[in-house]
């Protein structure tokens, strides 16, 4: 594994801010197929949970279920 970085994100709206430690070169993303991530292009990676740190918004998230509630 390559060495590790720091990338910071956060959700559409600002509330929510995290830093997740991975290779500085993400070729692991997953392309996600909903409306909101196909329009802006957002890419997903997953990494386990010791390398992913909230900074804020912990008060604000909740579970979400698209549509019909299934995915």
């Amino acid at each position: 594994m390559s060495r590790l970085v720091t990338h910071r994100g956060g959700c559409h709206c600002g509330a929510v801010r995290f830093e997740v430690d991975a290779p500085a070169r993400l070729d692991d993303v997953i392309e996600c197929n909903c409306s909101i991530c196909r329009m802006t292009g957002f890419l997903h990676l997953i990494v386990p949970a010791a390398r992913f740190r909230l900074l804020r918004g912990a008060d604000v998230l909740t579970e979400y279920t698209f549509n019909t509630g299934v995915a």
